[in-house]
């Protein structure tokens, strides 16, 4: 049935190609940023969770795409191309209310907390969101977080605003900023990665638990959208030996 299925979408995806040409091979534009283990650049090539299971959707529906092809942008920059470059694919991506009419969306790739990061001898608590607006929050620009943080009405002034992560997690050992909004395992990656230990610094809020998505650019056809979610959820089947293809790609990243 497998093979059956994969036959008579590689066919549908040929014609729509024939018909789409705009969205043939050459003219994607594939973006994401240094999100390890989610988007990383690895010896000149981008890796990760991410772009391994969007490599591997596109070759089970006849799109071969370099690795190399992959281009690592700070994340406003990937994000306003996005929104306005026909062709354009943005990864991982948080699937937000604010984001939802804004792209076409593929997944869930996988999910994550999003959380505020605080020295543990600060000793901050937050009973909500809005506790968090008399400190000082380090945010990447147009990132989920950011966006899950003005949206609980904390006021622009109190947002550090910068390109990339690893400024405020440095910011955020100098004492600099007061919170550090971004994903905790990320985070806690980056921190081992800078030469900072991780288990001086605490979660002290969850703002949301996040799926991760593929974002297209909106006019992207539907019913391209729709094939490659098919082709997802197939790879999350588990096989004979109980388990699926993304969880054996997750798995190489997170368990080693």
């Amino acid at each position: 049935m497998n093979r059956l299925y994969r036959g008579v979408a590689l066919i549908i995806l040929l014609v729509f190609l024939q018909v789409c040409p705009a969205m043939s091979r050459e003219s994607w534009n594939i973006m994401t940023e240094e999100l390890p283990p989610y988007n990383f650049e690895q010896a000149g090539e981008v890796h990760g969770i991410g772009a391994d299971i969007l490599l591997e959707i596109m070759k089970r529906n006849g799109i071969s795409i370099e690795r190399k092809s992959i281009q690592l942008f700070p994340w406003p920059r990937a994000y306003r191309m996005t929104l306005e470059i026909p062709g354009s694919i943005l990864f991982s991506a948080a699937r937000t209310a604010e984001r939802e009419k804004l792209f076409k969306w593929v997944g869930p790739i996988t999910d994550l907390n999003i959380g505020l990061t605080a020295l543990k001898a600060r000793k901050i608590k937050l009973n909500s969101i809005t506790d968090a607006g008399k400190y000082r929050i380090g945010t990447i620009r147009d990132g989920a977080p950011e966006q899950l943080i003005l949206r609980a009405g904390i006021p622009e002034k109190s947002l550090d605003r910068i390109a990339g992560p690893e400024l405020n997690i440095k910011k955020l050992q100098a004492g600099r900023i007061d919170l550090f909004a971004f994903n905790v395992p990320s985070t806690r990656y980056l921190m081992i990665k800078l030469g900072i230990d991780p288990d001086r610094y605490e979660s002290v809020y969850t703002l949301k638990h996040a799926d991760l998505y593929y974002a297209f650019n909106k006019n992207t056809d539907d019913q391209f959208i729709n094939l490659l979610n098919r082709t997802l959820q197939e790879m999350k089947q588990p096989d004979a030996g109980g388990t699926s293809e993304v969880e054996r790609i997750i798995a190489g990243y997170l368990d080693p």
